[in-house]
């Protein structure tokens, strides 16, 4: 008996909006008496430390459907098993992914941990995280598909079947939040006084206009200003600017917790000597605003995984904002400007509007940094 599970959806890729669809393909040259056939879609959270040797496994949630006999009509069935005959036949499935984490119910294997006086693993009310990592990483959140079917005969056998599916979780923020704005402020003035007299003095802003929250294959909603305080007739420059994602890995296992860094570069620029503020005489108070047309065609990198939080993983992003400023006496001063940051995943239908184009290249860019599971 050859068993595969075949997905309507090419690359089986889903989000919490979507259904897993698709068929069952049973193929045999002898006929075959069949009891039950069922589909099985699971989540898995693992966390490894100490190469392995530190191992936690939180079960994210489980579905079973028992695909035929169909349980509607399976009291029409007089025997225990349905004889098919030889070649391939199909049977369709539709499954569903629950919107939050089920780890939270008391399982079978808790309540044996409990009896022997082991503390009860630590559970979260949660929305599902993304697919992420592989066998070989600290963390590995994996969703899969498992077919089982049951052979009656003089041995009754289970014959099973499992492929691996990818979840990015899409955000529910269905419009841009401008009530919600961080903003860092930058006084100038103590760095210019040893270089000008009398000092020369401004205020950077750097304002995340939708709040914290990044939405992936979106421009970041950034916002600049400079704001003239006091001095003369000084010009000042932008010379270079960088925006970059610092994502850390909060691994748990058996007690022990650790935590991975990487940083992700969404956009460096240098020697721009793009200027902000006028040679000619200034007036104090006033405020120039940069042209956002200096970052609006970056994205934030779609392969990145979505902000989550499991019982044993927790992925968490800061932005980190870099502007050069040139002033006085060919003087360049680095300001910097860290943000918490909420990296979500957006509807597929806003994609349209975003600098990525259309819904192909983020499917196509997910399929290529999908792990490859052996």
């Amino acid at each position: 008996m050859d068993i595969q599970i075949q997905l309507d959806r090419k690359p089986p890729i889903y989000t919490n909006e979507d259904v897993i669809s698709g068929r069952v393909i049973l193929r045999s040259e002898a006929q075959m008496d069949i009891a039950t056939i069922t589909i099985n879609l699971s989540g898995t959270a693992t966390s490894r430390l100490d190469l392995g040797k530190l191992t936690e496994s939180h079960k994210l949630f489980q579905r079973n459907e028992q695909i035929f006999p169909p349980r509607t009509c399976a009291g029409w069935f007089t025997s225990a098993a349905v004889t098919l005959s030889s070649g391939e036949h199909s049977f369709p499935f539709s499954i569903m992914f629950p919107q939050v984490a089920e780890c939270y119910k008391s399982s079978t294997a808790d309540a044996a941990r409990n009896q022997l006086g082991s503390r009860q693993p630590h559970h979260l009310l949660r929305n599902l995280p993304p697919s992420s990592g592989n066998k070989y990483t600290p963390e590995e959140i994996r969703y899969t598909l498992e077919a089982s079917v049951v052979q009656q005969g003089l041995i009754r056998r289970t014959h099973k079947a499992t492929r691996d599916v990818s979840f990015h979780p899409v955000s529910t923020i269905r419009q841009p939040l401008h009530s919600l704005k961080i903003s860092k402020t930058v006084n100038l003035s103590t760095i210019a006084s040893e270089l000008l007299c009398p000092p020369l003095t401004y205020e950077v802003e750097v304002e995340l206009q939708n709040g914290p929250f990044l939405l992936l294959g979106h421009p970041i909603a950034l916002g600049v200003k400079i704001m003239h305080m006091n001095g003369e007739k000084n010009a000042i420059s932008l010379q270079d600017f960088q925006t970059m994602l610092r994502e850390t890995t909060e691994i748990r296992a058996r007690g022990s917790i650790q935590g991975f860094t990487r940083s992700w570069v969404v956009q460096t620029m240098t020697n721009l000597r793009q200027p902000l503020v006028a040679a000619n005489r200034p007036t104090v108070g006033s405020v120039l605003e940069l042209d956002d047309r200096l970052w609006s065609r970056h994205c934030v990198p779609v392969h990145l995984a979505p902000t989550f939080e499991t019982c044993n993983l927790i992925r968490r992003y800061k932005l980190e904002i870099r502007l050069g400023i040139e002033f006085g006496r060919n003087y360049t001063r680095i300001l910097e400007f860290e943000f918490p940051a909420y990296v979500l995943l957006p509807s597929f239908t806003r994609f349209t509007q975003s600098c990525v184009g259309s819904l192909e290249p983020i499917l196509d860019r997910w399929e290529r940094h999908v792990p490859k599971k052996e």
